[in-house]
């Protein structure tokens, strides 16, 4: 993996989110990209504050965030700052250079409700190209820190999109997979889908070498069932495409990725949906 792009306001979530990084690096050797977009300072900032109480210059802040955790991980840590949208210059940094995916918090940037998933993420998601993996604030992390990936398959042809750069960040932990097959409902076609689409992923798995359990499970609602799933099985992160299932009862409560984001606690990985991208292609 060659650059990891992580938004940072000195938020106490975008901290944790480059802490996070740091761990996904050290393990990959990629190098970080910090990026900073100028803006109102979040109340929850954590910048660091001279004798009198004044808070420094980003640039020192940086500065000082680099000579404290340089010297944990192979690759370069370095940062840019930027000028306007925040999501449009997080995920323009991404996508015009070999950064492979970005890491932000969930919250702290531009003030985001506890529950509901702020903006910025939700359009940092939707706007990139790249995978973006977002993280809580009250996350806990741990070392290692990815030991079980729970990939939920469903009926929808765009599912197994995410299989390729999840199997490919797995190989460098050596983690578990967890496929978990969903059936929300009892039409055979889905049924069917569902059924292929596993079959789909497991044979990239397969190829792959990576351990792995395949679960099937009949659900109302899949992002609960999901979540359910991944915390009974002591899972590190759940890997989910951002266009998902329709479901009736799913109207009111936002998008698939943004409901996923808003209720997990753990990390989750979003992966945008390709129209033309043949599930092989990300393979290296």
């Amino acid at each position: 993996m060659k650059e990891i792009v992580v938004g940072i306001d000195f938020s106490k979530s975008s901290i944790l989110a480059f802490q996070y990084s740091l761990k996904i690096a050290t393990a990959t050797g990629a190098d970080i990209k910090l990026v900073y977009v100028s803006k109102k300072r979040d109340t929850d900032s954590t910048l660091v504050k001279n004798e009198e109480g004044v808070e420094e210059s980003v640039e020192g802040s940086f500065n000082n965030l680099i000579q404290k955790y340089q010297k944990e991980i192979k690759g370069k840590i370095s940062y840019k700052i930027h000028q306007g949208k925040i999501y449009e210059e997080i995920a323009n940094q991404a996508k015009y250079t070999d950064a492979e995916m970005i890491i932000t918090g969930a919250h702290g940037m531009s003030g985001f409700e506890e529950f509901w998933v702020g903006n910025n993420a939700n359009k940092i998601i939707g706007y990139s190209e790249k995978p973006v993996l977002t993280i809580k604030k009250s996350y806990k992390i741990k070392s290692p820190v990815i030991e079980k990936i729970v990939i939920p398959i469903d009926s929808t042809f765009e599912t197994t999109q995410k299989i390729p750069f999840t199997l490919k960040l797995a190989e460098y932990f050596k983690a578990q997979i967890n496929l978990l097959s969903l059936y929300s409902s009892k039409v055979k076609n889905v049924e069917d889908r569902v059924d292929n689409n596993t079959r789909e992923a497991m044979q990239l798995i397969i190829k792959s070498g990576l351990r792995y359990i395949n679960e099937k499970k009949e659900c109302d609602n899949i992002t609960r069932s999901t979540i359910d799933y991944a915390q009974k099985r002591n899972a590190d992160l759940i890997s989910i495409m951002t266009e998902q299932e329709f479901a009736s009862n799913n109207v009111l409560m936002g998008s698939y990725a943004q409901q996923m984001i808003n209720q997990s606690p753990l990390p989750v990985l979003s992966h945008k949906t390709r129209m033309i991208m043949p599930s092989s292609s990300y393979l290296e």
